[in-house]
């Protein structure tokens, strides 16, 4: 486990740092959001979801894999590299 997601009767429950990281939306942002708005998926505004979208599609083009814990560990890294 990390401080990207946890196991919650198995399954991975993204955190909010992983959830700025898949989307690339600032972590203060998304922090706000689950504040005002709650966490579930239909509090993300429509523009986070493009963008969590578009990421998703750029991590499959890159590894050809299509898997949520590899695309938090793809960006993940990918951020520590800038």
């Amino acid at each position: 486990m990390s401080d990207l997601y946890d196991l919650v009767d198995g399954e991975p429950v993204v955190s909010a740092k992983g959830l700025s990281i898949l989307l690339g939306v600032p972590l203060d942002q998304v922090r706000a959001l689950a504040l005002f708005r709650g966490t579930g998926v239909d509090a993300l505004p429509d523009e986070w979801v493009k963008a969590g979208k578009r990421r998703s599609k750029e991590y499959r083009a890159a590894t050809g894999r299509d898997d949520m814990l590899g695309a938090l560990e793809y960006w993940a890294q990918r951020e520590a590299e800038q």
